[in-house]
């Protein structure tokens, strides 16, 4: 979540509707009070719903112009019903006696145990909350936290059905930053916060400090990416370090990488842009070779790159730069070939300096490596990221199963005419809002101490630990278990590399360099790239696994019949997108599984790429 945003929202705000606050103020708190009242009855009928309901919550809203207050749950709840829960009575009991926000953690365990309770979610409960104690609990839900707010600041919809042991943490943690913020402002209760922030609707004057993400910058620099792209293009490389970027030529896919290695290093000395030729047979292409004629060794730019990259890491290590090898149009030429050796090290490992553990064979010539300074073997720097440009057409090779499983696969596809091009490309950034978007970069990047890439197995294990914390791990674990009888289940490869992304994500955002619209589209994106590429196949193979991940996909409520689904209702679905995807809790992978389908149903093949 980023503070500086929320603060410049509220600081605004405040100053635009803090007279019409001092207007109401106390007549908004007599009937927060009323409501206090109310709640701590022995005894609530439906009789003192209704009256309540058409007098005390009608005038909040006159007063607030909004629903400022969501007390009454779903649809089909019933407020004295919640009353007569002994966890639910006991818990705004309690938390009417708290005296701080640090002391509301002591609640967290009951505030769990109650919001599985049904209709009482995150929305109704902390508008309780708020209700017993303004000045500790704030009322989280659509109209006191709108979207737009959400989008700038980094914070997911954590109510409705959404609601986890995982969103109370999230709201534990949102309560302590805008307690924070509150005392710098001098904002008395979480209603008087509730009531600025419900007016917030993303307008330029609303803006507040210079967003610094990736993003954001690109737009500035003419390009036109969505949002989630952009984040997940970045998440990707700093999880991995080999990504594979696919689709439709110019959809910017080479200038999204060159563009980021020029932001942080604008001599462009970290940055290799490498055309590939479809005569590459072996790695000789990449790497050079050993010329007995002569005796001398038969250097690459890709080698003196690389060698590059290994001496910088070697004599600055935490302050060494990234750098950045772009194989342009990748699979003109079998990528299984000439990029081999570049495969099998890069899962090797790590060892402690970094460095990849197994090395790729160059000469076994004393006088090559005194002489020239090549050294006999080579280990791949943790410094080093690796991306390749994708075109599929008849001149280019299909990539194998092996190849995708070993990278993150970004998949380019999306036309937006209608936005292009952006607006922000009309904007200005300032050099020091440019600058600290390239040391947070460059500070994220390089992680602790300097390790890049090295992340250790007993790394990996503690962010699938993580995971294993939160509902998605359920959702892994059940899909991996529907797609076993067909073969199609993947390995812990795959689970440490979606549990990495999800922990990279979640880092990246909270330091404001990009933009997710919530956990599940982080998880959604890494289940895109780690489960979807090796699909490859007939119908009679992928039909049945295929709609087994499509009915994972759907949202809670969704009516989609899955199984009945045949070539006319997915072309359907993906002509209507914008109204289908509200179906589909898991929208970017849905949407994949829905045109393979579609290739699937029109030519009897279906491939991820």
């Amino acid at each position: 979540m980023n503070e500086e945003v929320l603060e410049a929202i509220l600081r605004k705000e405040r100053e635009k509707y803090h007279e019409e606050w001092k207007e109401k103020r106390n007549s908004i708190l007599q009937n927060v009070e009323r409501l206090r009242d109310f709640a701590k009855k022995d005894h609530i009928t439906g009789e003192d719903v209704k009256h309540i309901h058409s007098s005390i919550t009608k005038e909040l809203k006159l007063l607030t112009g909004v629903e400022i207050i969501w007390t009454w749950g779903g649809k089909g709840a019933k407020v004295e019903e919640f009353f007569s829960r002994p966890g639910f009575r006991n818990l705004l009991l309690k938390a009417e006696k708290i005296e701080n926000v640090d002391d509301a953690e002591e609640l967290q365990e009951l505030l769990i145990k109650v919001i599985k309770g049904r209709h009482t979610k995150l929305s109704t409960v902390s508008s309780w909350l708020c209700v017993m104690n303004p000045k500790v609990f704030y009322p989280m839900h659509k109209q006191t936290l709108p979207k737009q707010v959400r989008e700038k600041i980094g914070i997911r919809k954590i109510w409705g059905g959404n609601t986890n042991e995982r969103s109370i943490q999230e709201y534990m943690t949102f309560l302590k930053t805008i307690n924070k913020i509150n005392k710098k402002l001098g904002i008395e209760t979480m209603i008087e916060s509730a009531f600025y922030l419900s007016r917030f609707r993303g307008s330029d004057n609303n803006r507040g400090p210079q967003k610094r993400t990736i993003g954001r910058y690109l737009s500035y620099r003419g390009y036109f990416y969505s949002q989630h792209l952009v984040s997940q293009f970045y998440t990707a490389l700093k999880t991995k370090g080999f990504v594979i970027l696919s689709g439709l030529t110019g959809t910017g896919k080479t200038k999204i990488a060159q563009e980021l290695a020029e932001l942080l290093d604008d001599s462009k000395k970290n940055l290799l842009f490498l055309p590939v030729r479809p005569d590459w047979r072996d790695s000789k292409a990449l790497l050079g070779y050993y010329n007995p004629l002569t005796g001398e060794y038969q250097r690459t730019q890709l080698l003196d790159f690389i060698l590059k990259a290994i001496e910088d890491y070697d004599k600055n290590r935490e302050n060494a730069m990234p750098y950045f090898v772009i194989l342009d149009e990748m699979n003109l030429a079998h990528v299984e070939y000439y990029f081999a050796d570049f495969l099998s090290v890069l899962e090797s490992g790590r060892d402690d300096d970094g460095f990849t553990r197994e090395p790729i064979p160059l000469h076994e010539v004393g006088k090559v490596e005194k002489e020239q300074e090549i050294p006999r073997e080579l280990k791949l720097p943790p410094n080093l990221y690796i991306i390749g440009t994708v075109n599929m057409d008849e001149t280019t090779y299909s990539f194998s199963p092996k190849v995708l499983d070993r990278a993150f696969v970004v998949e380019f596809h999306d036309v937006d005419l209608e936005n292009y091009p952006s607006q922000d490309s009309e904007s200005e950034l300032s050099p020091e809002t440019i600058n600290a978007l390239k040391g947070l970069i460059l500070d994220d990047l390089r992680g602790e101490k300097g390790k890049f890439l090295a992340r250790s197995k007993e790394e990996a294990n503690k962010a699938v630990r993580e995971l294993k914390g939160t509902e998605y791990w359920r959702v892994l674990a059940e899909l991996n278990g529907v797609l076993e009888p067909y073969d199609m289940h993947f390995g812990y490869r795959v689970v440490d590399e979606i549990a990495l992304f999800f922990q990279s994500a979640k880092e990246s955002q909270d330091k404001g360099i990009v933009e997710f619209r919530d956990d599940d589209e982080i998880f959604d994106l890494a289940l895109l790239m780690k489960v979807l590429p090796k699909f490859h196949g007939n119908r009679k193979k992928l039909e049945e696994p295929l709609k087994a991940i499509l009915k994972l996909c759907l949202s809670e409520n969704a009516k989609t019949r899955v199984q009945d689904l045949g070539r006319k209702a997915v072309l359907s679905m993906l002509k209507n997108w914008e109204k289908e995807k509200e179906n589909f809790r898991f929208k970017h992978t849905a949407r994949k599984v829905l045109r393979m389908l579609r290739q699937l149903y029109e030519i009897g093949f279906a491939s991820f790429s």
